[in-house]
């Protein structure tokens, strides 16, 4: 992955994907026009996920890593030092996408720490990526009745929250899927109070 400097600015490998996203995303919006370009070759373009297959991505294709930096409108000649130094770093351990592997590179900055494959293969394949936002990391404090506080730590009589935007979870990065874990404990949490309140006379 690379910026629009064709400069790599993560460890690419560094957790699965369901670890990093949040992360990686932070640090896109870091990039000159808060933009990656993902490169893969033939060797791996076969493990991409469905969403890469759909027409509203922004895709390029070229048997050389110039052309794909042409169709880019990045520079090709520093495209190609970075492809090139990132190949060169590639260690000689097994690859295995199913679990973290330690192939690793030695000797650039960032290192990848896990399933560094050469990008070798043409033809190859870009795509230029952006952020979304899936939820702020601040949000509605609750005590543990679920109820919404207020500036001085008062509950708000009759307000509740559960899942996203209940702050104070999660801190820097989070783990894809616990989104739902807090929806599902503190929507339990909240709908249990909530279910007393209406009961009250």
């Amino acid at each position: 992955m690379v910026n629009l400097n064709c400069e790599r600015f993560v460890d690419e490998g560094a957790d699965y994907r369901n670890l990093t996203y949040a992360k990686y995303g932070r640090e896109i919006m870091n990039q000159p026009q808060r933009t990656a370009i993902q490169i893969f070759d033939q060797k791996t373009v076969g493990m991409l996920r469905d969403e890469y297959r759909i027409k509203q991505v922004t895709r390029a294709e070229s048997a050389t890593i110039a052309g794909l930096a042409e169709q880019l409108e990045i520079d090709p000649v520093a495209l190609e030092r970075t492809i090139s130094e990132y190949n060169a770093a590639c260690g000689p351990q097994k690859f295995n996408p199913a679990i973290l592997d330690g192939k690793t590179t030695t000797g650039i900055s960032p290192p990848k720490s896990n399933w560094a494959l050469p990008i070798d293969q043409g033809p190859y394949v870009a795509y230029v990526t952006t952020t979304g936002i899936t939820f702020t990391f601040g949000g509605l404090q609750i005590n543990t009745r679920g109820e919404v506080q207020d500036m001085t730590d008062q509950s708000i009589p009759g307000l509740y929250a559960a899942g996203e935007l209940v702050g104070g979870l999660f801190y820097e990065n989070y783990p894809g899927g616990t989104g739902l874990m807090s929806g599902t404990v503190f929507g339990k949490l909240a709908g249990e109070s909530a279910a007393g309140y209406a009961k009250q006379p």
